[in-house]
């Protein structure tokens, strides 16, 4: 009997395992309500914290299948997008910031997010009211994937 566990066990792991959870941002940051006459008055520090802050749709984490999020982690402020058939490693490097790597010894952050996801998908889901959006199908993961925006600036 414990065999049987331990075979079906050693079965579903790479079925878990295969799985990637990605948290993106929902809705608008909160510098994005500053009128521009605030906006001029901030130190070149402040001003590259503004320009770099996170955007709808970017991808803030990601996680592997049945990641517990925390309750501010859903809409309005997130969404949590599933895809089965993929690991965690192969999605991992959307966590990636936007940095200036002119200097080296002193990259700039440029954006805190590198990669976003597809305008279609997050406004669907917006509307809806989805707080977790499942992709199964193989052309929709495909479909998603190739539509991943990477930021140049």
């Amino acid at each position: 009997m414990k065999r049987l566990v331990l075979i079906v066990g050693f079965l579903l792991l790479p079925i878990v395992g295969n799985c990637a959870e990605l948290l993106v941002r929902a809705s608008s940051h909160w510098m994005d309500a500053l009128k521009p006459s605030e906006v001029n008055k901030f130190s070149t520090s402040e001003l590259q914290s503004y320009n770099a802050r996170t955007q709808i749709g970017d991808i803030i984490v990601v996680r592997p299948d049945g990641w517990e999020w925390g309750k501010e982690e859903c809409l309005p402020t997130f969404i949590v997008v599933k895809i089965p058939g993929i690991t965690v490693e192969a999605v991992k490097l959307y966590e990636q910031s936007l940095m200036d790597t002119n200097d080296p010894q002193h990259p700039i952050l440029l954006k805190v997010r590198k990669y976003k996801a597809p305008d279609a998908y997050m406004s669907n889901a917006i509307v809806a009211g989805q707080s977790v959006i499942t992709i199964n199908l193989s052309e929709q993961k495909t479909a998603f994937i190739n539509s991943i925006v990477e930021k140049t600036q």
